[in-house]
């Protein structure tokens, strides 16, 4: 490791120009390290038309300045022949990938979703603070983070280098708790306007430093700071304040240049090297300074400092060492910090490091774009995905479920149990069998039967009605069985159920709370009892609330559904059997209206009764007394009408309950199926006009 850096060489200046970016091929820049050894294309950074330097009119020629006597320095390179790029295609081309990462939607808690969601942030928020504003201004200062653990004495080091009290120091760890940004007075407003980390609060320091409060950015104007450059005090990547490690990122990834500090006791830790690799991984311009090192051990700590960072592949050409030394009124002595002040002006001031510094950390965020972008993107695939998949398991569960109810309203399930027994009751009574040259009977005759109670007829009628509601009731409840714990096997569809299940039981008890107060539908006077009645029947019991939360059955509402629907059904059967009854045989009948719907009925749900079954009195007898009275043809016309229906009120129901699952997925939000072809398409045309 170096203890110095030899002086400045050209003054400052940009090379390009206007809307002109230098650039290598392949898009990448070569380490500092590289640039002294070996000559190498050094891509500069982008430039607009305000923001061209006073170099701008030389050419490319310009882009490297002149060796000063004191030979090569350090991260310098040799001028090289340079492509230029239009800043602006470069600026919309960043842009439109900012725009396309800010929408994209990432609704279902996947594998990876929270890394995700993570990483969509540090995307954008290097897009918007360092990407745009650095393209958008190439002559800005250079920013220099200085970064590292708790105690090594960053604080110190800015105030050395300024020459003022400009950012506050003590032994409370952690203690920036609000980052220092140290520049000359005729470049502080390039920081204050926003065009820095536009989000983040700032103030201006005014008198002595102090601490400010966290996620505050303090500006710090001295006539001490070298101009074109800019210090940035962060705080500790070791801090036990998890917001002041997470703030330490954002700076770093706003940054143009990292200047890395550790302590001789420190520089071994786990949290050291998480920053020096992402600096790596980054190929961000890196300079590293181990500080309080004690003179007698100076050798074996830096050769074993030195060790570690070559192992690890850190590229950091820069390396300082500053011993332990009293401090004299809280600085450090000139010969201690000389060198990185040094070092700092000289990358302000000489336009070929300058070039190389912005290049270097530009590319490398740009290059992790190439592999970051793409891994949005799949995900967003995966979403898509899996929004298609639970949709396509509840629809295939109750398209089914309708499968099932057509062959249980035709196979003679349901004529069994209670219905049998009814039948033949009514059979045995002549309740069910027309009557020759006989007037209909009407359903008020008084009488000895009617004071006994209900007729066979109704008992019968009560009963298929029950029958028909217990299957629409059953097969809902299995459909919503199976999507549930299908759904509920994978990680993101429990969640899409517990999130939907806690949704629904607020509304529930919202609902419950304003009825007590304002009464059902927020009528506290007389309503009609027609209506009362209606509202009753729909009304959520307190049992059914309980259970509206979960979707492992049907809705707790489905069987006053189903019943209304059966009964609407039969009002349509009694219209189309009297629309039927027309023809020259049917006029030698009577049958009682009532009684002749529900023969129909019986005859359609045994039509396709296995033969063992037909050989009972109820799947054959209702076509043998409907035969004569429609004759064959027509009486297969209407039950024909009867079955499609009943089948579509049946579908009808189903439908309803299969929305209580659509609207679970629609409730995570909009899920874009292009969504991802757009992030591959924008992140391509970024790497077009690099």
């Amino acid at each position: 490791m170096t203890s110095d850096v030899a002086g400045s060489g050209a003054d400052q200046g940009q090379s390009g120009n206007d809307n002109d970016v230098v650039k290598a091929p392949g898009h990448s820049a070569p380490s500092t390290q590289d640039a002294q050894n070996t000559p190498a294309q050094v891509p500069g950074p982008p430039h607009s038309p305000e923001s061209a330097g006073p170099e701008a009119a030389a050419g490319p020629e310009a882009a490297a300045g002149p060796e000063s006597a004191a030979g090569p320095q350090p991260g310098e390179g040799g001028a090289q022949p340079h492509v230029r790029v239009d800043a602006r295609l470069l600026e919309a081309a960043l842009l439109n990938l900012r725009k396309r990462i800010a929408a994209v939607p990432l609704v279902f808690e996947i594998s990876g979703a929270a890394a995700v969601k993570t990483e969509r942030t540090k995307l954008l928020s290097q897009i918007d603070d360092y990407l745009l504003p650095r393209v958008r201004r190439s002559a800005a200062p250079v920013l220099v983070a200085l970064v590292g653990s708790t105690g090594a004495g960053k604080s110190t080091l800015v105030n050395s280098i300024v020459g003022a009290n400009v950012s506050a120091t003590g032994v409370r760890r952690p203690t920036t708790n609000s980052p220092v940004l140290a520049c000359h007075p005729d470049e502080i407003d390039w920081f204050a306007e926003n065009n820095f980390l536009p989000t983040l609060p700032r103030v201006r320091q005014e008198g002595l430093a102090r601490p400010g409060r966290d996620g505050l950015l303090v500006l710090a104007a001295s006539e001490g700071m070298p101009r074109g450059i800019a210090l940035l005090d962060t705080p500790d990547i070791d801090s036990v304040v998890r917001a002041h490690h997470e703030f330490a990122y954002q700076f770093l990834d706003a940054s143009d240049l990292w200047l890395f500090m550790t302590s001789a006791s420190r520089y071994a830790d786990g949290p050291v090297w998480e920053v020096l690799q992402h600096a790596r991984d980054r190929k961000a311009s890196l300079g590293v300074v181990m500080s309080r090192v004690p003179q007698q051990y100076r050798t074996e700590l830096v050769k074993h400092f030195t060790a570690m960072l070559d192992a690890n592949g850190i590229d950091a050409a820069d390396r300082f060492v500053i011993p332990e030394v009293p401090l004299l009124d809280g600085m450090l002595p000139p010969d201690a910090y000389q060198p990185i002040r040094d070092w700092l002006a000289d990358t302000a001031v000489r336009a070929d490091r300058r070039v190389a510094v912005l290049t270097q950390t530009m590319s490398g965020v740009l290059d992790t774009f190439k592999s970051r972008v793409p891994a949005i993107a799949a995900h967003v695939e995966a979403q898509v995905v899996l929004r298609a998949e639970l949709r396509r398991v509840a629809e295939t569960a109750y398209q089914d479920t309708f499968a099932e109810a057509g062959v249980g309203l035709r196979d003679g399930t349901l004529l069994r149990g209670e219905v049998i027994a009814r039948w033949e009751d009514g059979l045995a009574g002549g309740d069910l069998r027309p009557r020759r040259g006989v007037k209909a009977r009407g359903g008020n005759k008084k009488g000895k039967r009617a004071r006994r109670g209900p007729s066979r007829t109704a008992a019968l009628d009560s009963s298929l009605r029950s029958a028909l509601e217990s299957l629409i009731v059953s097969l809902a409840d299995r459909a919503a069985e199976h999507v549930h714990d299908t759904w509920r096997a994978d990680p993101a569809g429990a969640v899409l159920l517990a999130a939907a299940a806690a949704e629904r039981a607020r509304d529930v008890r919202a609902k419950q709370v304003f009825d007590s107060v304002f009464g059902p539908g927020g009528q506290t006077g007389h309503t009609d009892q027609a209506a009362a009645d209606l509202a009753a029947a729909d009304a959520i019991t307190a049992a059914d609330a309980a259970q509206i939360a979960v979707f492992s059955r049907s809705s707790p509402d489905l069987a006053p559904r189903a019943a209304r629907a059966v009964g609407a059904w039969q009002d349509h059967l009694t219209r189309l059997v009297e629309a039927g009854d027309l023809g020259p045989v049917t006029k030698r009948f009577s049958f009682d209206p009532d009684a002749l719907g529900l023969v129909v009925l019986l005859a359609m749900l045994g039509e396709d009764a296995p033969d063992a079954a037909a050989s009972a009195s109820i799947y054959t007898e209702p076509r043998q007394i409907l035969t004569p009275v429609f004759g064959a043809a027509k009486l297969t016309e209407i039950l024909a009408k009867a079955r499609a229906d009943l089948l579509d009120r049946v579908r009808l129901l189903l439908d309803e309950e299969l929305v209580r699952f659509v609207e679970v997925i629609d409730a995570a939000g909009p899920c874009d199926d292009v969504a991802a072809i757009r992030l591959y398409q924008a992140e391509f045309s970024l790497e077009a006009v690099r």
